[in-house]
């Protein structure tokens, strides 16, 4: 993505330069590196690795619109819909990593529970995400990413 906007890549690399300098990287670097963050979060918008994500209902009856879904019927979450999708993100086919950027006025963030977890990505301070559900490149919830650190 990187090749196809320069402009990214020179905001990309302008971040790192200002905040690392000329210097190795290091762990206590990461929290001021919000732009490369907000880079991948894009990056894993635009092309999430689970595009299909399995559920299974769990009421005695669940209605998607007008169809009625009884308990224990398998439904398909279409993670890339739903990262595409306008309801959720302005101008969902532009590829723009600031919508994540906390400091530049990004969508409204969700509220975090405070994992004790600083490791790249773990704090979202300074990071926007859009409403539950809207985001789910590694699904969402107790059946979500491995290397989340809470449930």
């Amino acid at each position: 993505m990187l090749a196809l906007h320069p402009e990214v890549q020179d905001t990309l690399l302008k971040e790192i330069h200002e905040t690392i300098g000329d210097r190795d990287p290091t762990y206590e670097d990461f929290p001021n590196l919000i732009y490369p963050l907000c880079v991948m979060f894009e990056t894993l918008r635009h092309f999430p690795p689970v595009v299909q994500i399995p559920k299974v209902t769990n009421g005695d009856q669940l209605l998607l619109g007008k169809y009625p879904l009884p308990k224990d019927t398998s439904v398909m979450y279409d993670a890339v819909s739903v990262h595409r999708h306008n309801k959720y993100w302005e101008n969902p086919e532009t590829f723009d990593p600031s919508r994540f950027d906390g400091r530049k006025g990004g969508v409204e963030k969700i509220d975090q529970v405070d994992t004790g977890d600083y490791a790249p990505g773990g704090s979202y301070d300074k990071i926007k995400l859009p409403q539950k559900g809207a985001f789910i490149p590694f699904s969402e919830g107790s059946r979500s990413c491995l290397g989340t650190s809470s449930r």
